[in-house]
C-alpha cells in the first residue's frame, strides 16, 4: 500500500462536497447537512486541517481534523470511500495523522454506521502508540458513543 495524504484547498470545496453528501448520508442520515456549505465552513476555518486520503495515483477518501485548544485534535470528519474499504487504506491513513499530530484526541461515532464503530474500536487499540484509550458518551445525537485517547510524539533525544 502507499496512502498519501495532500491538503484539501479551499478552491477543492465542490470535490469535498460531493463525497461530503454521501458520507454524511451514511454517518447522519437524518441531519439537514449541506454538504456544499459544510465544505465551505470546513476549508476556511483556521482551525481545521482537511486532508485528501490517496492511494497511489487515486483518491480514495477524506479526513478533517479539528485542532482544539491545548493541543487537543478531534477527527470531525473520516471517510474511506466504499469500493476502498477493508484493505487498510484507513488504517494507514489514520495512522498517518495521528502521528503527524501527537497529543490528546477524541472523536465521535456514528450511530448509523456500525462499520465505522467496528474499524475505529479495533484499529485505535492496535496502533502502537495510542495510550490512555476510552470509550465514553456521544457528542451528539447522532452518535453512538466517543473515544479520547493520546498520541504519544517521538521520543526526544
Amino acid at each position: 500500500m502507499s496512502v498519501t495524504l495532500s491538503l484539501i484547498l479551499p478552491r477543492e470545496r465542490g470535490r469535498l462536497a460531493s463525497l461530503l453528501a454521501p458520507y454524511f448520508a451514511e454517518v447522519a442520515p437524518l441531519a439537514r447537512i449541506d454538504p456544499t456549505e459544510r465544505a465551505g465552513q470546513l476549508l476556511n476555518r483556521k482551525d481545521v486541517t482537511a486532508f485528501w486520503i490517496h492511494d497511489a495515483a487515486t483518491r480514495v477518501g477524506f479526513a478533517i481534523v479539528l485542532n482544539l485548544p491545548d493541543d487537543r485534535r478531534e477527527f470531525s470528519e473520516f471517510m474511506v470511500l466504499p469500493q476502498h474499504r477493508r484493505k487498510g487504506l484507513g488504517m494507514e491513513a489514520a495512522a498517518l495523522i495521528l502521528n503527524e499530530f501527537p497529543g490528546f484526541w477524541r472523536m465521535g461515532i456514528s450511530r448509523h454506521s456500525p462499520a465505522a464503530a467496528a474499524f475505529w474500536g479495533t484499529r485505535l487499540s492496535l496502533l502502537p502508540n495510542v495510550r490512555a484509550l476510552r470509550e465514553g458518551a456521544p457528542f451528539t445525537d447522532h452518535q453512538v458513543k466517543s473515544f479520547t485517547f493520546e498520541i504519544e510524539g517521538p521520543p526526544h533525544g
